[in-house]
Formats: C-alpha cells, structure tokens, sequence
C-alpha cells in the first residue's frame, strides 16, 4: 500500500517522548524516518521501564518499543567532526529534521537551521523544546509535570483538599508529539509549494496552554471574576441526580444525567413510578439537594446486579448518558477494536511477539487492501551500515568509522 508520505524522508535527532513520538506518528503515515542515536547509550528512552519481563536492557524497553516502531536506528557521534559530516550527507537527501536539544544546541554543534538550510534548502526542520526557541523561559528546565502545571489545568483533578493532579501517564508529552507532527506535515507541504523550507518552533508551554480541556476558560473566568472554579468533588459531596461513578459486577459505570434528563433513566432502572410523584415529576423537583442521595438507594443495587456491558446496552436503548470505565483487559478484547484489527502483533528481535497499538487512521484506496504491518523497533544501530550504504560509502570507510568511534 501507498501510504501519504512514503517518499518522505525524516532525520530524527530528538530522544525520550516528544520527538520520538511525533517521528512515530510520520512514520505510521509511511515516512522513511531514521533515528540517529549515541553509539554507546542510544536513546535515553531506552533505559525507562516497564522492562519486558522486568528485565532492565537496552533492547527491551516497553516505552522505546512503543515510541519507535517502523523506524531504522543508525548510531552516530555528532561530537566528532567526522560525526557531523556524515549527518550533513544524510540531510542533503532528507525532507526533515526532528530535534529536541535544548535551545542553542543544534547551533553550537554547527547544525543550526540556517546552516542546514544551505545544504538543503528545501529542508523543513522542527525543533521541539520546553519554552520555544525565543522568549524569557527559553533556557528553562522542565519536565512534563511542570509543563503541564504552568500551561495546564490541574486545578480539575484530585481532591479539593489536597494537590492538584496532573493527567495520568505521559499524556501532555504525547499531545505535543501529535502538534509537532501536524505542524511538520503542515511545513512539508508549505514547502513543496513554495520550493523552500522553514525552522518550525514547538514550544511545550504553549501546546499545553492551547490544550483542549477548558483552561483558556478558566483563566478567563479567573481574570473577570477574581474567582478560580474548582471542578474537582470533594468526597461526601453531593452529586448531580443520577450523576457519578458506580460499582457494578464486574467494575464501575459513569452516569452523567440530572435533573433535566432523569426520566429516561427513571425507566430504565425500573423506577418510573417516581415520575408520577410531585416531588420527582417537575425538573425543579428534582433539583431537591436530597434527591441525588434519595436515587441513590435505588441506582446503587440496581448496578451491583449487572455488568458493564449489560448496563451499557440498556443506556443505548433508553438514550441514556453513561459508559463503562474500561480496564486495559477491556479494550484488548473490545469488539470494535478487534472488528477492525486495530491491534497488531509485532515480532521483535529482543522480546519476541507482542501486542501493540495499532493505527490512529486508516488508507482506504478501494481494493481493500488492508494497512501494511509495522515493523519492530530498531535495535541500537540496526540500520547504521544499511544507511551508509545507501549514502555510497563503501564497506572500507564504513570500517574506519567504526574504529574511529564516528559510528
């Protein structure tokens, strides 16, 4: 299959989470994306666990697996000169360019934009960083905690009467690995129309504060009212009626009804007789503060005696708002998700077999031609000596990068 960028090649200097992400998303769209990597150490992400197995290796990180399937590892030290020369004949055939160094890096191993764009100037670099390439945060640190805290909203999880709580996992850098992707595709294709590149500056601060879970909204309401909402419930709170979190046979089920669109769930539960009543027949009835509780003792037992499937289908057929909270068990065997054989088995050198997310899109050309397969992750400097090849050095010179320690 032909997929959107299957002539594209990306250089992909950038390590840890949000480059390697945004190089994975381009990669599942057919780019030719080649991950350059420290010959002794590879990529940082390389040492974060989950290990398979709980075995620490460089070839057996769960999160590398994940971030960089359908890439080429070639190792490469760019604190040599000879290093940077043999990055320079990569990139005169290359589209892009991913790097997440600190600001000035790039500029001070001689690899700046404006350097690069004079042996490519159809190049399209991207440059990942904490602040931006300008500005008074520039050269500050930060983790994707802290970022998330600064451009986020974290007032919105956790107990009012503790810290806030930022999204679980790695989120707010997968988000920023997806924006750098979109605006790298966005340059390339600026650039075929033009017939020149550009420097893409992604700040991580900014994505997050352009997130789209309500922030700018709060920071308004803030501004103009002097008030910052809290949209956390405290335990023992009242909840909205027929609203919240509820055990079930086999887990927990989200209802997100009220006052306004109880009767629907009246029926469902069995409990329509409460309609007839005066102090459940009118929405402002129903607004009682005790009725929420009151409902309770009647939702509470009617979910304890069924499952979470059980109960979905009964909110499908009674327009009912509400889903189940999945376990990851839960969406490994998700009808949909395997209607569509959305996940795939890899095999890899190092690990063997496992199961992995599969594409967030499909290519539909007509023939029914199903995506091609991903390919494993490369092991640390899989590819060096198949991408050198490719350049034209010969198996003599390739030698000697190697006992130089070029490669």
């Amino acid at each position: 299959m032909i997929l959107p960028m299957d002539s594209i090649r990306v250089l992909d200097l950038s390590d840890s989470l949000t480059g390697p992400f945004c190089t994975r998303v381009l990669a599942d769209y057919g780019a030719d994306v080649i991950k350059i990597e420290d010959p002794l150490a590879g990529d940082p992400a390389r040492r974060m666990g989950p290990f398979y197995h709980d075995e620490p290796d460089l070839e057996k990180s769960g999160l590398f697996l994940f971030l960089n399937t359908s890439k080429r590892s070639m190792t490469l030290n760019l604190q040599l000169e000879r290093g940077k020369e043999v990055l320079k004949d990569i990139i005169r055939k290359a589209d892009v360019v991913i790097e997440n160094f600190k600001p000035g890096v790039m500029a001070s191993l001689g690899l700046s934009y404006e350097a690069l764009s004079t042996i490519n100037p159809r190049l399209v670099m991207t440059s990942i960083t904490n602040f931006g390439q300008s500005g008074p945060y520039r050269d500050w640190e930060g983790t994707n905690l802290t970022l998330f805290a600064m451009g986020g909203a974290m007032a919105g999880a956790g107990d009012p009467q503790r810290e806030p709580l930022k999204t679980a996992g790695q989120m707010a850098s997968f988000h920023v690995g997806y924006s750098s992707a979109l605006a790298t595709a966005m340059a390339l294709l600026a650039a075929d129309i033009r017939g020149a590149g550009e420097h893409v500056d992604v700040s991580f601060f900014e994505v997050a504060m352009n997130s789209i879970d309500g922030r700018i909204q709060r920071i308004l309401e803030y501004q103009y009212s002097d008030f910052q909402p809290i949209h956390r419930v405290a335990p023992g709170s009242s909840r909205a009626l027929g609203s919240g979190t509820f055990e079930c046979l086999d887990g927990f089920f989200t209802f997100n009804v009220g006052p306004a669109v109880f009767p629907p769930m009246a029926r469902m539960v069995g409990a329509e007789y409460l309609l007839e009543d005066p102090q459940w027949a009118t929405v402002a009835a129903r607004f009682r503060p005790e009725a929420a509780k009151e409902f309770e003792a009647t939702l509470v037992p009617w979910c304890m005696e069924r499952t979470k499937a059980q109960i979905r289908d009964l909110c499908i057929h009674y327009r009912v708002l509400g889903g189940p909270i999945n376990t990851v068990a839960d969406l490994v065997t998700d009808a949909s998700f395997n209607a569509r054989s959305f996940f795939q088995t890899i095999d890899h050198p190092a690990v063997g077999p496992l199961q992995y997310p599969g594409y967030q899109f499909r290519v539909h050309t007509g023939t029914g031609e199903p995506m091609p397969p991903r390919r494993p992750a490369p092991l640390l400097g899989q590819h060096t000596q198949e991408v050198l090849r490719e350049l034209g050095y010969k198996d003599e010179e390739i030698g000697r990068l190697r006992a130089q320690g070029v490669i």
